[in-house]
């Protein structure tokens, strides 16, 4: 199973590409933490209606919800208070099931890679898209543009994405 931080959804779903999500990892299981699954609902309520087509494949099963053990809990209790609960959860999770974590605060990718826990952030995922032969590199810079745009986000070193 393939857990993902509510960054990640948020912005596949601003740019209205959840599908690819699905086209990258066709036999995997992606999941949320029940935190990620109140986060994405209080941003349904704050108005952010692209969040209602994520809520669907919730509610579809698409993406499931995957509820923490007594030992997650305790795990996550013990986890850097810098992190929001969404992130706590996941990482919980990840780290005793083995699970992949999708996630791309970079905060959370450096305690990964300390950890050991598997990780990916936005820029590996778009690259994935590339080197799968899901999308081409020509659509690729056209999804970054649209991720910086409507996400507000700056990929600092886009040439790493294309890199052979």
């Amino acid at each position: 199973m393939i857990l993902i931080d509510n960054n990640i959804l948020s912005t596949f779903a601003k740019i209205e590409k959840l599908d690819l999500l699905f086209n990258l990892i066709p036999n995997e299981q992606i999941g949320i933490v029940p935190a990620v699954h109140e986060e994405l609902r209080r941003g349904v309520k704050r108005g952010y209606l692209l969040l209602i087509e994520l809520m669907k494949l919730i509610t579809e099963k698409k993406i499931k919800i995957v509820p923490l053990t007594e030992e997650e809990i305790l795990l996550k209790a013990n986890l850097p208070p810098s992190f929001d609960q969404g992130e706590l959860e996941t990482i919980a999770v990840c780290k005793l099931r083995n699970f992949k974590l999708l996630s791309n605060e970079k905060s959370v990718r450096n305690f990964c890679k300390r950890k050991k826990i598997s990780y990916a952030s936005l820029p590996d995922l778009l690259r994935l898209l590339w080197k799968n032969n899901i999308i081409p590199q020509e659509e690729i810079r056209k999804l970054i543009d649209q991720i910086e745009e409507k996400d507000n986000l700056i990929f600092k070193n886009k040439w790493e994405i294309f890199k052979e």
